[in-house]
């Protein structure tokens, strides 16, 4: 069985990153003066964090070439998910 290139690996790390450069932009561009934008904002960068786990559980699941990839991209990626709920 050849081992698979660690594509969901990659993901589930860099998605979490793109949720935050979602925020920041989306931010930039629309201040609280617009709640509807802030809310479609705050979803989009929470929705890049949860994909982001359930890529690397998928990735997990295919038995990625670099094992800890997925592992810490699900680590990563729940942090980010949960750190939107901190107070």
């Amino acid at each position: 069985m050849r081992n698979k290139n660690p594509i969901c690996g990659i993901l589930s790390v860099v998605l979490p990153l793109v949720g935050l450069l979602v925020g920041l932009v989306g931010s930039a561009f629309f201040g609280p003066e617009q709640p509807a934008a802030v809310a479609v904002i705050v979803s989009l960068s929470l929705l890049c964090p949860v994909s982001g786990v359930v890529i690397s559980v998928i990735g997990m699941v295919r038995h990625e070439r670099l094992r800890w990839l997925p592992v810490f991209g699900f680590v990563w990626s729940i942090g980010w998910a949960l750190s939107y709920f901190a107070a």
